[in-house]
Formats: structure tokens, C-alpha cells, sequence
């Protein structure tokens, strides 16, 4: 990866990880009615998920391994996280592409169709694709 990428990567994984820090805020902070004292929780991994797929959705491309952790850090763990995207691909919500890259269908490459690895995804991104050239 040339230095030029990497800090494209790095603005991308900036930008990214604060849209998902506010949202990760305003999920754990819970008012209670006592003035100044503010309840903190655990995100359920069906929150994790949604952030995840947020994630992806803001990124419009595909997101590395390494740059998924990046953006969750201090939010999810490492297995978790795993679990949770293996979750996803295994529901064909989200592709995983050659290189361990993950996105959502719409944001897959069409010249990087061929390096999907879930192939239950492929169907649901060839019809995607059909109907954008239409």
C-alpha cells in the first residue's frame, strides 16, 4: 500500500469512526431522572450489527479487516466483532471479498464481483448490478 493510500484510508477510517463514536454514544448513555448522573450500558450485539452495517453503509466501498478494527475500537472487541461480521455474511447481508474486505452488496466493485467470497451473496449482487445498467 502506497503512503498516498494509506492516509486516504486513514481519512476514510476517520470519518467513519466518528459517525459510528456518535451513535455508540447515544446508544450506551441512558438519562435517568437524577439530575447530573447518566446510566452507562453494554451494546447487545444486535446493536453492534447495526453499527457495522452502518459503517459499511457510510463508507460506500469496501472496508479492510484492519480498518474495521480501527473504527471500533474502545466500541466492540476483536472476537466479537469476527463473530458478528461472520454472522453477517453468513445471512447475506454483507460480502466478504479476497484480501478480507467487507461490504454491503450495493458497494461491491464490479470488476471485484469475481473475489467474493460468500458466494449466497452473488445472486443478490448480479440482480443489483443488472438493474443499475438498465
Amino acid at each position: 500500500m502506497t503512503p498516498r493510500q494509506q492516509t486516504v484510508n486513514l481519512d476514510l477510517v476517520n470519518r467513519v469512526r466518528e459517525k459510528i463514536y456518535k451513535e455508540y454514544i447515544r446508544l450506551i448513555e441512558r438519562p435517568v431522572d437524577e439530575p447530573d448522573i447518566t446510566i452507562t450500558v453494554a451494546l447487545t450485539d444486535d446493536e453492534i450489527e447495526r453499527l457495522i452495517l452502518m459503517a459499511l453503509k457510510e463508507a460506500k466501498q469496501p472496508l479492510s479487516w484492519r480498518e474495521i478494527k480501527r473504527i471500533f475500537v474502545g466500541i466492540a472487541g476483536e472476537d466479537r466483532l469476527r463473530r458478528i461480521l461472520n454472522k453477517l455474511k453468513a445471512n447475506n447481508i454483507i460480502a466478504e471479498l479476497t484480501r478480507t474486505r467487507y461490504a454491503l452488496p450495493e458497494y461491491v466493485p464490479a470488476n471485484e464481483i469475481h473475489k467474493v467470497k460468500n458466494p449466497g451473496i452473488l445472486a443478490k449482487i448480479m440482480k443489483m448490478k443488472q438493474n443499475i445498467t438498465q
